[in-house]
């Protein structure tokens, strides 16, 4: 019997290492099905590849990288990684069983104010200048992550994972700017799930709202995640995609 496949895409800057042990916990909950983390061009292993220019055209990268299979094939996308996902489910959704989408935003539903959160942008952008990869990295967690417990151990793992595959000024700035541009498709074809945490300090909780209004699509919320869902509650993330999976025909 073909088995399920789950591709975990992440969200700005980040890579497949930042999932950490989240992509066991996913296959723990959802069982005989192949978990497969896919880099987005500009960081981890493809750090030396170039962003390929609009949301869309990273999708058709992602998408070619990502092969064939003979079972059916999800996805998950945090923040970036939901907008690729988005743009595959809508171009290719005959491809697709289905997707979840954590923490994300679009152009056309949200302010700017509430896709980037002012009190976010000395650590999210002014981190960039920053020659200490150490406190960068210890300032992008406290604003993506709300684990006050795990702060210390998140960063020195996430900093030990940028001096070993650093991300570009280009890459970041072509992500980023990609990410501001991108609108949401008028309609998906495929099964759709939206995730977020109440309290995220990163991005607006309100976006998800909107992009699950404009898809009618079910949102599940969070009271106390952050933005790095896969960080802050791993289990319930992988739990509550467990559940939603299961009321999937076939």
């Amino acid at each position: 019997m073909s088995r399920d496949r789950w591709i975990l895409l992440r969200g700005l800057t980040r890579e497949v290492s930042h999932w950490g042990d989240f992509g066991a916990t996913l296959a723990a909950a959802l069982p005989g099905t192949e978990v497969v983390p896919i880099e987005l061009p500009g960081a981890g292993t493809l750090r030396e590849a170039r962003w390929p220019g609009d949301v869309a055209a990273a999708m058709e990268d992602v998408r070619v990288r990502a092969g064939a299979w003979r079972g059916r094939t999800f996805v998950f996308g945090m923040s970036l990684g939901g907008m690729v996902t988005l743009e595959w489910a809508a171009r290719h959704g005959g491809e697709l069983a289905g997707i979840v989408v954590g923490a994300s935003s679009a152009r056309d539903l949200s302010r700017p104010w509430q896709r980037l959160r002012p009190a976010a942008l000395p650590a999210i952008l002014g981190g960039r200048l920053r020659r200490d990869v150490a406190a960068r990295e210890a300032a992008i967690v406290r604003v993506v992550t709300n684990r006050a417990d795990r702060w210390a151990e998140v960063a020195t793992r996430w900093t030990e994972i940028a001096r070993a595959r650093p991300v570009s000024g280009a890459a970041a700035r072509d992500q980023l700017a990609a990410a501001l541009r991108w609108n949401a498709p008028a309609r998906l074809e495929v099964p759709a799930l939206f995730m977020v945490g109440t309290t995220d300090k990163l991005v607006e909780a309100s976006c998800s709202r909107a992009l699950a209004r404009r898809f009618v699509a079910p949102l599940v919320e969070h009271p106390t995640a952050g933005h790095d869902l896969s960080t802050d509650e791993p289990h319930w993330l992988a739990g509550e995609i467990a559940r939603w999976r299961s009321g999937i025909a076939g």
